[in-house]
């Protein structure tokens, strides 16, 4: 019985939530633990020397927060429309907790993943998403049938790549844009 008690906290504990974006045509998931709130998009202040993917700083609430598009980062075409949001998240680095913002096109939904389910990353050494991944999830939902004439409900899947946003963000970068900062 203590068994199975055990077992049955180990399945719960092994579900984590994700905070769900879109980014071009793909859909991408960060641990919610991690995100502070989600911003409309404003133009930040620039920062010199620094690469194209780093958009710049803003003030929260006194706060100074690095701005990254991700879109860029992931060498992808980057578009600022009215869904374009950032998402603040904390992130891990050798000296210890820093809040970045995160440049995507639009913000998803709250999904709940089994992380022992999850499959590896693609063992592509050529491209820059897979060492920033996580894991990839699949997520199941009904849509309408193409068909003029039919009104079958037909079941999709669709791949949602999870992000180490630790790695995605490069701590050495942020110590590097931060360290010069007030």
């Amino acid at each position: 019985m203590a068994l199975q008690q055990s077992q049955m906290e180990m399945a719960v504990t092994s579900k984590q939530e994700f905070l769900t974006f879109i980014i071009g045509r793909e859909q991408f998931g960060v641990e919610i633990q991690r995100v502070q709130e989600i911003r409309g998009w404003e133009r930040p202040n620039p920062l010199p020397n620094v690469p194209p993917f780093v958009k710049g700083v803003v003030d929260l609430r006194g706060n100074i927060v690095p701005i990254i598009d991700l879109r860029e980062r992931f060498r992808l075409k980057a578009e600022y429309k009215p869904t374009t949001v950032v998402i603040v998240v904390h992130v891990l680095t050798s000296q210890g907790e820093r809040t970045v913002g995160l440049v995507v096109d639009a913000v998803s939904d709250v999904k709940t993943f089994d992380i022992n389910s999850l499959q590896p990353p693609p063992d592509t050494s050529t491209d820059i998403k897979a060492q920033f991944i996580i894991g990839l999830a699949s997520i199941e939902s009904t849509e309408q049938s193409r068909a003029a004439d039919s009104a079958a409900k037909v079941k999709a899947s669709r791949m949602v790549v999870l992000v180490n946003i630790d790695r995605l963000v490069n701590e050495g970068l942020i110590e590097e844009i931060t360290s010069d900062l007030p």
